[in-house]
């Protein structure tokens, strides 16, 4: 492999890392909406083509070893995808549901709230009885 094209390769790498720590970074310490949670979320996939593209290349024209860079990407990729998809889809815990309000993720990352009806209590309604009298 030519020097060049190796450096272009570890430069393109270098790049989908760096912003995949902005990602790690967003998560671990900003405010977080549900919007921006998506958004970063949904450039994920991209990050990762670029990563593997840039190092696929290198691994197969380069001499040198690079399973480690592959290695420690990966854990931390997918540490973050699965960090994002608890932010997104938490599970509702029972006790922390009435906490904040709605639209917010709580402070443990672990309950959303929507408007739902599933609290609301509805009258109930008598059903007529069936006396086995079809003409009545």
């Amino acid at each position: 492999m030519e020097p060049i094209r190796r450096q272009q390769l570890i430069r393109q790498r270098a790049f989908a890392k760096s912003s995949h720590t902005r990602k790690q970074t967003f998560i671990e310490t900003s405010e977080r909406k549900i919007n921006d949670i998506q958004s970063r979320f949904d450039e994920l996939p991209n990050i990762f083509n670029k990563f593997e593209t840039a190092q696929s290349e290198l691994e197969l024209s380069d001499d040198n070893d690079h399973s480690v860079d592959r290695q420690q990407f990966e854990d931390q990729y997918y540490e973050t995808k699965a960090r994002f998809t608890e932010l997104l889809h938490p599970v509702i815990e029972s006790n922390s549901r009435f906490n904040s309000p709605p639209g917010t993720i709580s402070e443990q990352g672990h309950s959303v709230h929507s408007n739902s009806s599933s609290h609301i209590r509805l009258p109930t309604i008598a059903l007529p009885t069936f006396d086995g009298d079809t003409c009545s």
